[in-house]
């Protein structure tokens, strides 16, 4: 029988280092010593490199030429590598389709999600949007843009797949956890550039998680065109407002019939969120799997190495 692993001290830096592997491990993503430190929920008073030295001398830790990964496979850095490129050849077409969506009415910005937004992709990826819209309109921009991939893209989501949308009465993330955390932090803006400000302004909490993220630069000043708002001024009556609040309770009822039984109603109110200024669609509800594997994984880890990451 093999003897108990002795208990090992580690410092607040240590621990932090090895939570932030630990959740990009979930994805198998190496990362640099700067996104180490960029992620880490506290800051960092020692040299970055001794501390991250000190957990390869313990065996805790690997690392391959910049990258540091708490698996012992440099297949994984290569395999960054190969998504962080063609995450970048798809950036061209995410700009695309981002400016096409911001010039429909009632758009008023645009992001990207997802893998995308942290600069990878495989060839399995979509590309994923976060937009804000006009308040009372959300539901009729989801609805034209879901007709619009239907009938010019095949009803595939590869290049513009729009699941999270809120209003610019909602800016604000309900849900804070670190999961929602980094995807905010992270996510690229497109178009829009100051209902996006406003939107960074309404979540300073995720800054409480993720400290050391750098201030992100704005993006362009987008200039508004003409047709768009002629076209808002049309369909600016208290009936549109009617038929925004229809679409969603129309959208919201298939959605509770189709997905409704494969969760609880917890579960589904986070993953289906549909009000007037939110709408989210996560059949495979993400967030919840994320954060349990997460949650786990930290276990795991404290048992096979007798430590205790908990601050």
């Amino acid at each position: 029988m093999n003897a108990a692993r002795q208990f090992v001290y580690l410092m607040d830096e240590e621990k932090n280092f090895l939570k932030t592997l630990l959740y990009f491990d979930l994805f198998n993503y190496p990362l640099t010593a700067d996104e180490i430190i960029q992620y880490s929920s506290g800051l960092t008073y020692f040299p970055p490199d001794r501390v991250l030295q000190n957990l390869i001398s313990q065996k805790m830790l690997f690392q391959f030429q910049n990258f540091y990964s708490l698996q012992n496979d440099p297949a994984l850095v290569l395999r960054r590598l190969r998504g962080n490129a063609l995450a970048e050849k798809k950036i061209k077409t995410a700009k695309i389709f981002s400016r096409l969506v911001y010039c429909l009415p009632f758009v008023r910005a645009v992001m990207l999600s997802g893998s995308i937004s942290k600069g990878y992709m495989d060839e399995k990826s979509d590309i994923d949007y976060f937009i804000i819209t006009e308040k009372n309109r959300l539901w009729l921009v989801r609805t034209a843009l879901a007709l619009f991939r239907r009938v010019f893209l095949f009803n595939s989501g590869k290049n513009l797949c729009t699941n999270y949308f809120i209003d610019t009465q909602n800016l604000e993330i309900q849900e804070k956890n670190i999961f929602t955390a980094i995807e905010l932090v992270t996510l690229k803006p497109m178009c829009g550039s100051s209902e996006i400000l406003k939107f960074r302004m309404a979540n300073p909490w995720a800054f409480s998680f993720l400290p050391n993220i750098p201030e992100e630069k704005a993006s362009p000043t987008d200039t508004n065109h003409l047709l768009k708002a002629v076209i808002e001024n049309f369909f600016s009556s208290s009936a549109i407002d009617r038929f925004n609040q229809w679409l969603m309770n129309k959208i919201f009822s298939y959605w509770k019939q189709r997905y409704g039984y494969e969760m609880d109603a917890t579960d589904f109110r986070i993953a289906f969120r549909s009000t007037p200024g939110i709408s989210r669609s996560h059949p495979q509800f993400f967030q919840k799997k994320i954060l349990t594997r997460y949650d786990q994984k930290i276990r795991e880890f404290e048992i096979q190495y007798g430590i205790d990451l908990s601050l």
